[in-house]
């Protein structure tokens, strides 16, 4: 059974901290639903837009200490600020505005350095980490809501210094070979999937700006989904590659189109949820796929969530569309059903576009032009896929392709026993098995037979 690092973990402590403050900034707007949280979100539309076209400049965060330190310190400051104007008179609430323009900043770049060490680990470690982060994160914001104001002033400076130690700790953890690049092939900016998922989150925001939408439905919506991936990756990774699942297109484009389907009928807080669920399921699978064309690729992970992170803002529009004032003031928009059909529409429109892509063993990487011809990161997707196929043919088990793979690459026992946190006698097995299975006698013979496959 895979051993679990709880350093790895530590993303949990921002995701808690986010829900918290937009809890906080909400409850400054009681008529008006989700703005407090927008206005959180556009505090980090400029972090996300530096990251995209300053990444190769900036990018690996994590070796930068202003910007490491720097995140938390912006976190704390804009709980202290927040609790300075609180009891001021009502000219404050402009000042709390920028605040929660602060917090965002301070979020933004706290999430991106977890996307990095996200993206040092395996596929399956991806998987685990990222959906038990959610779920984790989920829970303890969930919980802390119903603490009282001094209370949850403490937490809210706990929780960025918390996350800082889980994350020195963890990079601590990685092998140098892992570690980030400073330096990857070429990248473009994917137009189609960023106008897919743009169509998605905006009907999502659409509804989830309605008053009668539920507050607690995106949590359980979270918990939800990443419950599911975790228990089936911790669980069932021995029986069938989990990866699979945000390896092609279909299960994302699935999950976003059903979630935005139901949008349009949600009425009660079953269908809430059920919207709520899908929209969570389809951003972490995504965010799973981008840490794992990093780990392939060795292109930045900051740059791929920032992009990523970036489709959230027409989800803010979708909320700003739903006010009544914004209604009343645009003729088209006065009919739900007609907007209701018109969106479904496009909906359905805007998710064939994830099926155009011809390479589906790479579709994510295609989106974004990773690599160019001939460079070092189309050599390792090439070394990588080679390994996939050898591992297909021969029927190794998930666990089995990951070492068969790490001894392709050439490390020592000990550094797959670090890397792949198994036990000295667990190695042997699956290395046992591997050659029983390439019917081979030694690491050589191995290694031998994938370069007789290669091209």
């Amino acid at each position: 059974m895979t051993k679990l690092v709880p350093s790895f973990f530590g993303f949990a402590f921002v995701r808690a901290w986010d829900d918290l403050v937009f809890s906080r900034f909400a409850a400054l707007f009681p008529d008006t639903p989700w703005l407090g949280q927008d206005i959180v979100s556009l505090g980090m539309l400029p972090v996300f837009l530096l990251i995209v076209f300053a990444a190769r400049r900036l990018a690996p965060l994590y070796r930068r200490p202003v910007l490491v330190i720097g995140a938390p310190l912006l976190m704390v400051a804009s709980v202290v600020f927040y609790e300075l104007l609180l009891g001021m008179p009502d000219g404050a609430q402009v000042a709390l505005v920028l605040v929660a323009l602060l917090a965002g900043a301070g979020a933004a770049l706290s999430i991106l350095q977890w996307a990095e060490l996200q993206s040092c680990l395996n596929s399956l470690q991806i998987v685990l980490y990222v959906s038990g982060s959610f779920f984790l994160g989920s829970l303890l914001g969930w919980m802390a809501l119903d603490a009282g104001p001094e209370r949850m002033a403490v937490v809210l400076l706990l929780l960025p210094a918390l996350s800082l130690l889980c994350l020195k700790a963890a990079f601590a953890k990685i092998a140098t070979s892992d570690l980030p690049k400073n330096d990857w092939g070429a990248v473009r900016f994917p137009w189609k999937l960023v106008i897919v998922l743009g169509v998605y989150e905006f009907a999502m925001g659409v509804t989830q700006g309605d008053v009668a939408f539920g507050e607690d439905a995106p949590v359980l919506g979270v918990l939800a989904a990443s419950a599911v991936l975790f228990c089936l990756a911790f669980f069932f990774s021995h029986r069938f590659d989990f990866t699979r699942i945000y390896r092609t297109p279909f299960v994302l484009m699935v999950c976003g189109l059903l979630a935005a389907l139901l949008s349009f009928s949600a009425s009660s807080a079953v269908a809430n949820v059920l919207v709520s669920t899908g929209y969570a399921l389809m951003f972490l699978l995504l965010t799973m796929l981008l840490c794992d064309i990093s780990h392939r690729y060795g292109v930045s992970a900051a740059l791929l969530c920032s992009i990523e992170e970036l489709v959230m803002f027409t989800g803010v529009g979708g909320h700003l569309v739903a006010q009544p004032a914004v209604r009343a003031a645009v003729p088209l928009l006065q009919d739900g059903t007609v907007l209701s059909i018109s969106l479904a529409v496009l909906v359905v429109i805007a998710s064939m576009v994830l099926l155009s892509e011809r390479e589906y063993s790479r579709w994510g990487a295609s989106f974004f032009g990773v690599g160019s011809r001939d460079s070092e990161a189309d050599v390792r997707a090439a070394f990588v896929e080679r390994c996939d196929e050898l591992a297909l043919q021969h029927r190794l088990s998930p666990r089995e392709k990951e070492v068969f793979q790490l001894i392709a690459e050439g490390k020592s026992p000990s550094e797959i026993e670090g890397e792949l946190y198994i036990a000295s006698g667990t190695l042997k097995s699956h290395t046992r098995r591997i050659y029983q299975k390439f019917d081979v006698h030694s690491r050589g013979e191995l290694v031998a037979l994938l370069q007789e496959n290669k091209g």
